[in-house]
């Protein structure tokens, strides 16, 4: 494997410099490359990282032969466009979450890493942390019997955050996009996707949605009920639960963290978070693999699974009456 995994990264937000900063936990990546829109942005991300290029024009970027990987953390609506610009020059893609607007764009994208045979991988970096990795299997084990509730939330008080790319529609915004994704995806790792969908939302005077909650049911007969919001703050916790038991992950069920089970028969068992940083870097060790391994998607969060979940928002959207300009 690549001991020195060169990343370049589209973007120079939080969620950019989150990344860029767990790298530094990690031996063997680094950050080489930045671009932005502005010159300013990219020169004063790349100041902070030893060697790293400030890009500008996105087309020099995308042609450093020294980049190994790119990272998308541009906002949502850039997300198809900065995919193709890097697919198409044979630069494997880690993008982030939501991965695209709709499912049309993820089709695109999906589409294109055929094409190229070039690595594309969904950044829902809670896939690849490893409590997440243990909940999962604890529950294709059956220790928790038969699934039956599904209980998710993410809320965050963003209304002091102005950036444009959370209350413009014309940039996907809203909690759904930006928060909702989390739950959305925990219940499609859990429960697949659902064959019927019940959705209600709070929007403001732009028609950009506050607080969006759904059930999903399943032909099991499975619930998840699922929350977010980006007006005031929850609990973001989860709960698995079936006929022999319950799974709790709380607090922040997304981020490291510990859980524990407790079944019916009385007993219990705690998982401890032994975690150090923020946990971005573990897709980052789950892309160097991929591309290693010559694969073109993960197997941990493969394109199709990627294609559903989108499709499922997509689903909420339509019931809720969220649209974007761009769909």
């Amino acid at each position: 494997m690549n001991l020195d995994f060169k990343w370049g990264i589209i973007g120079t937000g939080g969620i950019a410099n989150a990344f860029a900063n767990d790298l530094q936990n990690l031996k063997g990546h680094r950050v080489k490359a930045v671009a932005s829109r502005t010159k300013l942005n990219a020169t004063t991300f790349s100041a902070k990282f030893d060697g790293c290029v400030a890009y500008h024009h996105y087309d020099d970027f995308i042609n450093d032969p020294d980049i190994d990987g790119v990272y998308i953390a541009s906002p949502n609506h850039l997300h198809l466009e900065h995919t193709l610009l890097a697919l198409g020059a044979g630069k494997p893609v880690l993008c982030e979450k939501p991965f695209a607007i709709n499912a049309e764009e993820v089709q695109k994208m999906i589409d294109s890493s055929k094409k190229n045979k070039t690595l594309l991988m969904e950044a829902m970096w809670s896939r690849f942390l490893p409590h997440m990795k243990a909940v999962r299997s604890i529950v294709e084990n059956g220790d928790l019997g038969e699934i039956h509730t599904i209980r998710a939330d993410h809320g965050q008080n963003l209304t002091h955050i102005k950036n444009p790319r959370l209350w413009n529609l014309e940039y996907g915004g809203g909690a759904l996009l930006d928060l909702g994704i989390y739950v959305v995806s925990f219940a499609h790792l859990i429960l697949g996707k659902p064959d019927k969908i019940i959705a209600s939302s709070t929007f403001n005077k732009d028609k950009v949605d506050l607080q969006t909650s759904a059930i999903f049911k399943y032909k099991t007969g499975a619930q998840a009920i699922l929350n977010t919001t980006m007006i005031n703050s929850t609990p973001c916790r989860a709960i698995i639960s079936g006929d022999k038991g319950w799974l709790e992950i709380n607090p922040i069920f997304y981020a490291p963290t510990s859980f524990k089970v407790i079944l019916l028969n009385g007993e219990t068992k705690e998982y401890s978070n032994k975690y150090m940083g923020h946990g971005l870097r573990e897709q980052a060790i789950e892309f160097a693999a991929c591309i290693d391994k010559g694969f073109n998607e993960s197997p941990i969060l493969n394109h199709d699974e990627s294609l559903q979940i989108m499709s499922t928002m997509d689903e909420i959207r339509k019931l809720i009456g969220l649209n974007f300009p761009m769909d």
